[in-house]
């Protein structure tokens, strides 16, 4: 009997020797687009060569609808808000779930794994990396609006900064100078000062904006589906023009500039369109629109801008458009109710 105790103490001692397989994370090894779904709780994960999802990511925090994401600049992580509330909602019923909280999840982008949790006490619209990848940015969305600054790898709290009524979109100027988000029961959208995190300007706009849009042309575009207008602000000066502004016959949703083309795409919010503008003497004028699928609602461009990919939130696609002629290649089914998306190419 002692032998056989001898023996297997023996054979346990050698395997608990050998070295433990490693649980091995399939890595995003293509260029990928990646799609937050708010209905289905998801991040579905594209290849752009092969326009299938390859991969979809699995949000764990139950009661929770997944609002916009965006790619750190060194494009190595993602940035989720994971509000309590529905956006696909009424305005109005914003303003009742005053119980309802927000967060903020940071995915690994090379291979789906969360990295970070960051809860908070009010519902956020999104959030943002900083330029140098060092911090998180996000608005509570409130009638006591403040926008919160985070550690982006350790999630500590570094400054609150008092907003005004319903903070949507964060976004930063392309210099990474300041944070402007607009302030949706005013006329006026904020400019915080990034590096000394405290509000440099309340800039004057149309009454009631949406949101803000930061553009590759540098310029932010202020969405307003109140009025069906877009203001343009200069980062530079901080100034929205009272001549250079758009009127539209639709209600705006984001906006994206093609650099290659010179042209501006804005989504059709609620539509299957795109609407796309030229300049004309020195203004944005409208030259026809591209039809998409059910509610047009977010939009990005390939690196070389000879591919649009426009996430259509009621149709649950997202649709590929060949910019050069201006023609919709094909649809991508993705999760429900997508409403954000990103590449990395």
């Amino acid at each position: 009997m002692m032998k056989i105790y001898q023996v297997f103490c023996l054979i346990l001692l050698l395997f608990s020797c050998q070295p433990k397989e490693e649980i091995k994370t399939e890595d995003i090894n293509f260029p990928a687009a990646y799609v937050v779904n708010g209905g289905s709780n998801t991040v579905s994960i594209i290849d752009l060569n092969e326009r299938v999802v390859k991969k979809i990511i699995q949000l764990t925090d139950l009661g929770r609808f997944p609002h916009h994401i965006q790619l750190s600049p060194d494009g190595k992580k993602l940035s989720v808000a994971l509000p309590e509330f529905d956006f696909t909602l009424s305005h109005d019923l914003l303003h009742q779930a005053t119980d309802k909280k927000g967060g903020v999840v940071v995915i690994d982008a090379l291979n789906g794994k969360s990295l970070l949790k960051i809860p908070l006490e009010k519902v956020n619209f999104n959030a943002v990396f900083s330029p140098d990848n060092t911090e998180i940015w996000t608005a509570s969305a409130n009638h006591s609006g403040e926008m919160y600054v985070f550690d982006a790898n350790t999630g500590v709290q570094k400054a609150v900064i008092p907003l005004g009524a319903d903070p949507s979109e964060v976004v930063f100027t392309k210099n990474g100078d300041y944070v402007i988000v607009a302030l949706a029961e005013s006329s006026f959208v904020v400019a915080v000062n990034a590096k000394l995190k405290k509000v440099e300007k309340f800039i004057k706009v149309a009454p009631f904006p949406t949101n803000v849009w930061a553009a590759s042309d540098g310029n932010i575009y202020v969405e307003n589906k109140n009025l069906n207008t877009i203001d343009i602000i200069d980062p530079e000066t901080l100034n929205a023009s009272e001549t250079d502004y758009i009127n539209l016959d639709f209600k705006p949703g984001q906006i994206a500039y093609n650099q290659l083309l010179n042209e501006l795409w804005v989504c059709e919010a609620g539509s299957n369109k795109v609407a796309y503008f030229q300049l004309k003497n020195e203004k944005w004028a409208l030259k026809s629109s591209i039809v998409t699928n059910n509610d047009a609602h977010a939009i990005t461009f390939s690196k070389d801008g000879k591919t649009a990919y426009v996430v259509n939130q009621r149709g649950n696609t997202v649709s590929v458009i060949n910019t050069a002629t201006h023609e919709k290649v094909t649809d991508i089914p993705v999760g429900l109710n997508p409403n954000g998306i990103v590449l990395r190419e």
